[in-house]
């Protein structure tokens, strides 16, 4: 068997409520991470390393990249086996693997994903091997993942403000990574957000946002991929590749 089949898998039954979902019954993409991010919290909090475990030691989860991908949206109200499980670890990355399946077993959503622990006073990466007392199974390597390479374009075809709220803080002091979702897709024209779906997404963390930051989101559209980036003065935060389908 595999190191990385033998890594302890957690899997928790879940189901959308309509309040989640956009106005075409589309699930939202930042509702989609969050309730296999929600998943990832319950197994971790089993050994005392979910976030609110991780603050109360000054550390902090902070993800620095995905890769998703969706085979079929799920639907509001449906019943969803969501699962994740830690593959592997190196000196400072923690790579999480999630997915979520119909009740029958269907694969309809796949995520990748890397994370750093950071030191919330200092705001510096620590190692993960020396601040983990349990990797779950997974397998330490010495190998950096490669996700895709992202890069902002040279023009935009809009760019829009964004207000930072109190609610889009989170534990580690920062925006909440899943808000760039919302504020990406809502960057786009609402008529191709009616007739299309996205079919995959990467989107890579530069650096974090705060409370007191006034951001500008970009958007640059190419058929059906859209590049979406976040910057804060001169400084990038985010940048972002979603590729769309048909409905």
């Amino acid at each position: 068997m595999d190191k990385e089949e033998q890594a302890e898998i957690y899997t928790e039954e879940s189901a959308f409520p309509f309040y989640l979902s956009n106005f075409t019954g589309d699930i939202k993409i930042s509702a989609l991470l969050d309730v296999m991010l929600l998943a990832s919290e319950n197994q971790l909090k089993q050994k005392n390393a979910d976030s609110v475990s991780m603050v109360k030691r000054g550390l902090g989860w902070v993800v620095t990249q995905y890769h998703m991908d969706i085979d079929k949206m799920p639907e509001v109200g449906q019943k969803l086996q969501v699962s994740t499980r830690a593959t592997s670890y190196n000196k400072f990355f923690f790579y999480r693997d999630f997915w979520i399946d119909d009740m029958d077993g269907n694969r309809m959503v796949t995520l990748e994903s890397a994370f750093v622990i950071i030191d919330i006073n200092k705001r510096k990466i620590v190692s993960a091997a020396d601040n983990l007392q349990d990797m779950f199974g997974s397998r330490q390597t010495n190998k950096i993942k490669r996700f895709a390479r992202l890069k902002a374009p040279d023009a935009f075809d809009s760019k829009n403000p964004q207000h930072i709220g109190y609610y889009n803080i989170d534990v580690n002091r920062h925006v909440n990574n899943t808000y760039y979702f919302d504020w990406m897709v809502d960057s786009l024209d609402i008529e191709f957000i009616a007739t299309h779906r996205i079919k995959s997404m990467d989107i890579k963390y530069e650096k974090e946002l705060k409370l007191e930051s006034e951001p500008e989101v970009f958007v640059k559209q190419d058929d059906l991929t859209t590049t979406h980036w976040i910057e804060n003065g001169d400084e990038l935060n985010v940048i972002a590749k979603f590729v769309w389908e048909n409905k």
